[in-house]
């Protein structure tokens, strides 16, 4: 069972603490004296550990003949703690991140390689806006159902679960072979004034502009709340322009 150790020091369980419960979840129910013998720690230590397993629920104390004995709790009792700790994690680092995203007014640049780069950008899209949002995108891909290739499993999963909406502006050609969607506006950029064919991205999400080279397998990530609505302002002046002059034709 010393194996098993690392998962509740994981939960902020101590080692002496640990090795009780796991004695417990092997031997079954003991009393003191049982305990310190099989977990081979001293029962002054036993008893400075008990408190704060049996405050967490691993440990359930019970009485048997007038005597009180001590049992584990089933394991699933360390995945709840361990679900509810990084609920706590999570909330704290939102908490932190809202607190001090606006400290530094400079631009905060990340600039990534690799397939995994570009995995990223398309993961911190869905992850990081809210349900509801919107993100807007301009698509000089050659070759959509490669650039497909880099989205995590769960992307379409997350963005549709978040109802995300999106706006993009595409080559004709890509434009026809998309399917309607609701949730995604497309328009393109005709052929008479380009064909398109850049094979590089530019999505506009909360206070975030993100470039990708699907060619070199590279992207930049920019952070910056002006910066970022700048360049709403103008996609959405591009998005007007093309989709009143494509009415008109």
């Amino acid at each position: 069972m010393e194996k098993y150790l690392w998962i509740l020091k994981a939960i902020w369980v101590h080692e002496h603490g640990a090795k009780i419960y796991l004695s417990l979840l092997e031997r079954g129910e003991k009393n003191i004296s049982e305990l310190t013998k099989i977990s081979s720690l001293y029962r002054v230590e036993i008893y400075r550990q008990l408190p704060f397993l049996i405050e967490s629920g691993l440990v359930l104390e019970v009485l048997r003949w007038k005597r009180k004995k001590y049992m584990a709790a089933s394991p699933y009792k360390i995945k709840e703690m361990y679900q509810s700790q990084q609920e706590d994690i999570e909330t704290h680092v939102e908490q932190l991140v809202q607190k001090f995203s606006h400290a530094n007014k400079k631009p905060r640049v990340l600039y990534q390689e690799w397939k995994k780069a570009l995995m990223y950008v398309f993961s911190d899209i869905v992850q990081s806006l809210k349900t509801g949002d919107v993100f807007y995108r301009v698509s000089s891909e050659r070759d959509v159902s490669k650039s497909n290739t880099y989205l995590p499993k769960n992307y379409r999963e997350i963005r549709d679960k978040k109802q995300l909406e999106r706006y993009v502006i595409m080559s004709e050609q890509w434009v026809r072979e998309k399917k309607p969607r609701l949730e995604r506006d497309l328009i393109s950029i005709p052929t008479e004034l380009d064909d398109f064919e850049d094979n590089i991205s530019l999505t506009l999400y909360g206070d975030k502009i993100a470039y990708i080279d699907f060619t070199s397998e590279t992207s930049i990530v920019i952070e910056h709340a002006a910066l970022a609505d700048f360049h709403k302002k103008m996609f959405r002046i591009m998005y007007s322009s093309l989709r009143h002059s494509q009415k008109k034709s």
